[in-house]
């Protein structure tokens, strides 16, 4: 049992700074997909979560993701039932899935912190959709990655993704019940590929 998950946030987390620093960025959105098979859903949430340490949406997030502070103060749920909505489907799961998986696993940690709560489950498997994809999609290196010295395959989003296996357009990206439900797609074609994490 597979759970997909994405989030849509205030912004990029500051890697070297820890989880417990202010600064960090929140979530706004998140969803998870839990699944045993390619059409086999067995729960699933999307949320937004209710403003709690901001006061504004960064003008780059809600470009992003659409969703603005009044939204998200009028629809959101405190960030404590979000993740009781989480626990209660990872309790279930076996694998964590995550198109860079690093980036909402990050985000999940800080968000724990801050309602001081804890994972049902810890130490998962773990599988990145977006690592797994990166030699097959193999996207050239952008102009930013050459200056600073790496010659390698650019990490592809995931509609670069979609657009390569299935020759489709990703509608409605960066909502991340959208997004999750594209990276659990991808997912189970990489697993009919052989394709490891």
């Amino acid at each position: 049992m597979i759970l997909a998950l994405d989030t849509e946030t205030t912004g990029l987390p500051l890697w070297r700074a820890p989880s417990s620093d202010p600064a960090q960025p929140h979530i706004v959105q998140l969803a998870a997909l839990l699944q045993s098979g390619p059409d086999a859903e067995a729960g699933s949430m999307n949320v937004i979560i209710r403003p709690d340490g901001y006061d504004t949406m960064p003008a780059e997030a809600f470009r992003t993701h659409g969703i603005s502070y009044e939204r998200a103060m009028d629809e959101g749920i405190p960030r404590a039932d979000a993740l009781d909505q989480f626990n209660a489907l990872l309790e279930q799961a076996e694998t964590l899935v995550a198109h860079n998986i690093d980036f909402d696993s990050r985000l999940m940690r800080i968000a724990y912190q801050r309602a001081e709560k804890a994972p049902s489950r810890e130490n998962l498997p773990k599988f990145c959709t977006m690592a797994a994809s990166l030699r097959i999609v193999n996207l050239p290196p952008t102009p930013k990655m050459l200056a600073a010295g790496f010659n390698k395959p650019k990490p592809p989003q995931l509609k670069e993704c979609i657009a390569h296996f299935w020759g489709e357009e990703l509608d409605g990206a960066h909502d991340a019940l959208v997004d999750v439900r594209a990276c659990a797609r991808l997912y189970w074609h990489l697993q009919s590929l052989g394709v490891a994490a």
